[in-house]
C-alpha cells in the first residue's frame, strides 16, 4: 500500500461516516492499456515520490528508464536534446528484460494488457505466455518488476 492510501485510510478511519471507501476513491484514476503505446513519455507511471520510472513495453521487451528527482544531467546552455523525446532529465539509468530467446513477440495485441493500480501503486503488464508487476518501494529506493 503507498503512503498516500495508508494517509487516506487514517483519515477516512476517523470520519468514517462521511468520506467514501478510500480504495473505490483512488481505484477510479486506474489507467488500463489494450495495446502498447508506441511512444516512451506514455508509458505507466510508477515511483516512490523520490526515484519512478515509466513501465512501457516493444514487442520482445519490458523497458523503463530509472529517474530520480535529484539527477539532472544538463543545464540551461545544453542544446544536445533537439526533440523532447529525447531529453533524458533526472536519469540514472536503462533497465530492459528481454524475451527474445521465447520465440514469438509476446508484447503485442491482442494478448497485450496493462494496467496501474493506484491504491497498490503496482503496474502489471500481460502479454504472450507472461504477466509481470512492477512496484517501487516506498520506504526505500528499491524498484522490483
Amino acid at each position: 500500500m503507498t503512503a498516500l492510501a495508508s494517509s487516506l485510510i487514517a483519515v477516512s478511519q476517523s470520519h468514517s461516516q462521511s468520506l467514501p471507501d478510500i480504495k473505490t476513491l483512488i481505484s477510479g484514476a486506474d489507467q488500463f492499456y489494450d495495446t502498447p503505446v508506441a511512444r516512451s513519455e506514455e508509458g505507466m507511471p510508477v515511483g516512490n515520490g523520490r526515484m519512478g520510472t515509466l513501465v512501457r513495453t516493444i514487442p520482445s521487451s519490458l523497458k523503463f528508464q530509472i529517474n530520480r528527482v535529484d539527477i539532472f544531467g544538463n543545464n540551461s546552455a545544453s542544446n544536445n536534446f533537439h526533440e523532447r523525446n529525447t531529453d533524458y532529465c533526472n536519469g540514472a539509468g536503462f533497465v530492459d528484460i528481454e524475451f527474445v530467446t521465447w520465440g514469438d513477440d509476446v508484447f503485442t495485441a491482442p494478448d497485450f494488457k496493462q494496467h496501474l493500480s493506484c491504491y497498490d501503486g503496482i503496474v502489471t503488464t500481460e502479454g504472450l505466455n507472461i504477466s509481470t508487476r512492477t512496484l517501487a518501494w516506498n520506504e526505500k529506493d528499491v524498484m522490483a518488476s
